[in-house]
């Protein structure tokens, strides 16, 4: 097989590893959300980032995203302690502004005489075949940083989700979690919108857990599950895209993923059904 193919394997198993990982503790702690607005919000970054370098190298793509995605979240924080607006307004909000700045940033570019920018619209929903070796080692310490995190802090994370009151009356900041949470959530995302693109990547965050849920309470099979559920989704979703002609990434790991989800909640249904039927 070709060295392409395996870097764009290996690229993809990475985004589904870290997207089903921290996906798992956004929804949780109820943050789910948060994961989509980050995911539009960093279009105007990834924009941005491009015109000032004129260039399309990932890493520097991947800082405009990052950048604009922590900006995001802080305006989602001070606007729920500076005002009376529910949170899931807040995130409404902030998700179009952002997501709309940077359509028109995009639109601006792209009516520009340089073709160079074009590719940019790819990151609308994923083209992950031009992924080199030098994106690969930059996934693979994103990635590290992710997992060390999540295995350092994994108690913690753990019993705010379940026992928020708990942990804030023994001294732990809910602020300092938020943060670290947020930040590798806008990490996860900042990687893989070049495979899953701007629109979908929340759902790369979400349904491998949601799907995790169905099965099992225990955070443990859960964690195993999401962690299945997205990486062989990521895989057979990005095998798909290279087969066929001009088929984004995204929406092909997403349809795997929606099915993956189908079929478990069929099989849930049917389980329960029968369990009730045996009574």
């Amino acid at each position: 097989m070709d060295l392409s193919i395996w870097i764009v394997f290996i690229g993809t198993a990475l985004i589904g590893i870290c997207a089903a990982l921290v996906g798992t503790f956004t929804f949780l702690q109820k943050k789910s959300l948060i994961g989509d607005a980050i995911s539009h919000s960093i279009l105007p970054g990834i924009v941005l980032a491009y015109m000032v370098s004129g260039q399309r190298t990932t890493w520097i793509l991947m800082l405009g995203a990052f950048c604009a995605g922590w900006l995001a979240t802080q305006q989602i924080s001070w606007l729920q302690r500076k005002t009376k607006l529910k949170s899931d307004a807040i995130v409404a909000a902030t998700l179009s502004i952002f997501f709309a700045f940077g359509l028109a940033l995009l639109s601006y570019i792209q009516g520009r005489p340089d073709d160079g920018q074009a590719g940019l619209s790819d990151f609308l929903f994923g083209k992950i075949a031009a992924l080199d070796l030098q994106d690969l080692y930059l996934f693979l310490g994103v990635s590290i940083v992710i997992v060390t995190t999540v295995f350092l802090r994994y108690r913690v994370m753990f019993s705010f989700a379940f026992n928020k009151e708990f942990m804030i009356s023994k001294g732990f900041s809910l602020r300092w979690n938020d943060f670290i949470l947020n930040s590798m959530t806008i990490l996860v995302v900042a990687m893989g919108v070049q495979a899953v693109g701007v629109v979908l990547m929340s759902a790369l965050l979400i349904i491998p857990v949601l799907s995790a849920r169905m099965l099992t309470y225990r955070l443990s099979r859960i964690l195993t599950f999401a962690l299945l559920f997205g990486t062989f989704s990521s895989l057979l979703g990005s095998y798909i895209s290279i087969l066929g002609k001009n088929i984004p990434t995204g929406p092909c790991i997403i349809m795997v993923l929606s099915a993956c989800a189908i079929v478990v909640a069929i099989t849930v249904k049917i389980q329960s059904k029968g369990k009730n039927y045996g009574k």
